[in-house]
């Protein structure tokens, strides 16, 4: 890449990532080339749904913000695109002529046809971990809420059932003993997917003595140092007094955990799933919880989202539900924007393309 040459950068962000924090890692990325930077922001006024009806002529691009018009039309001039939910199609990509890179300042890029770009020979940045701390706390708290029944005694004190219940000539202690817990150490936590979030999430859980097994045919075997590898899900939802899912939106993984699977769940076990709604049948989980099948679940996603308010789940009292917040963090902007730097900067400061997510789909004779 020729540091004379003067570089057209175009920035798009939203209310979760700033434009301004997206900008100023732009300017550090750049620093020592000759660069402008045009910059505007998209509005989330809708929910990023999977069942979102908007024809914008791509449809391998999903969970986004605005529309991709907004970019094709300040994107001709453009050789270097940075986002975050703005949607990065097929046809923004054909319109951006001059482009070399496009950086998203998220791990699952879903918003980005990033098989467009690397046809196009587009060098491809994500930002891998950004979410994994917060997720992976969220994941362990919900185990945690679920099998020490923490929202049902909270309800129960704040409703003044505790001071009703003992201030009784006779006490009466039916209910309180229904929050009585289960012990963590030794309990069977199984997850499904050990990417960055399921790794950190098997760490957490072994900490906590619980014995971690895990489904995930694409993992390293020296991953599972500390923890059982299982080679079928059907064992894997058997054996286990905790599920938990952890495996990206891809179109293969729709529909993934069963009605099935839900059948073969002890009926003391509970169902966690912060990954993606569209990855369980939402409606066998539904009656699983309605039947009383399963001990519980905690979810932070759905497979439409906002949740409706006649959704089933709302009813019910064995199920915490989250607006799917797992992977929020104070610091999300700034901390997005930082680790989308540090995936960059070794592209345009020393030609490294090893940080680039695509480098091994870009077509031969792609130069930097």
């Amino acid at each position: 890449m020729n540091a004379n040459k003067r570089i057209k950068a175009l920035v798009v962000g939203d209310e979760w990532v700033h434009t301004e924090d997206l900008v100023n890692i732009t300017k550090e990325i750049l620093q020592g080339y000759d660069y402008e930077i045009d910059s505007f922001d998209v509005i989330m006024d809708k929910p990023m749904s999977r069942d979102r009806s908007d024809d914008i002529g791509d449809n391998t691009v999903t969970e986004y913000c605005g529309h991709p018009q907004q970019l094709i039309d300040r994107i001709a001039d453009a050789n270097l695109l940075i986002v975050h939910t703005a949607p990065v199609t097929k046809q923004v990509i054909e319109a951006g002529k001059n482009l070399f890179a496009i950086g998203c300042c998220r791990s699952d890029a879903v918003n980005v046809n990033i098989e467009a770009a690397s046809q196009k020979g587009i060098y491809f940045f994500n930002a891998p971990g950004r979410s994994v701390e917060p997720v992976s706390d969220l994941t362990i708290a919900f185990a945690l809420m679920l099998g020490r029944n923490i929202i049902k005694a909270d309800q129960y004190v704040k409703a003044g059932r505790w001071d009703n219940d003992i201030n009784r000539e006779i006490p009466i202690w039916d209910e309180f003993v229904t929050f009585r817990g289960i012990t963590f150490k030794n309990k069977k936590f199984g997850l499904v997917g050990l990417g960055k979030i399921g790794k950190r999430v098997a760490e957490k859980a072994y900490g906590m003595g619980m014995k971690v097994l895990v489904y995930d045919p694409f993992a390293d075997e020296a991953a599972f140092k500390n923890y059982t590898r299982i080679t079928s899900l059907e064992e894997l939802f058997t054996a286990c007094d905790f599920i938990s899912i952890h495996v990206p939106p891809l179109a293969s993984n729709k529909g993934l955990i069963s009605k099935k699977l839900f059948g073969m769940m002890k009926p003391t076990a509970y169902f966690i799933n912060i990954a993606r709604g569209e990855i369980i049948d939402e409606n066998a989980l539904i009656e699983a919880l309605q039947q009383k099948k399963i001990a519980g679940a905690a979810l932070d996603v759905y497979y439409t989202e906002p949740l409706p308010k006649e959704s089933p789940l709302v009813k019910l009292d064995n199920v915490i539900l989250t607006p799917h917040l797992a992977g929020q963090r104070k610091d999300l902007s700034e901390g997005s924007a930082e680790i989308l730097k540090e995936m960059m900067e070794p592209f345009f400061k020393e030609k490294r393309t090893d940080t680039c997510f695509n480098v091994q789909k870009i077509k031969k004779g792609s130069t930097l």
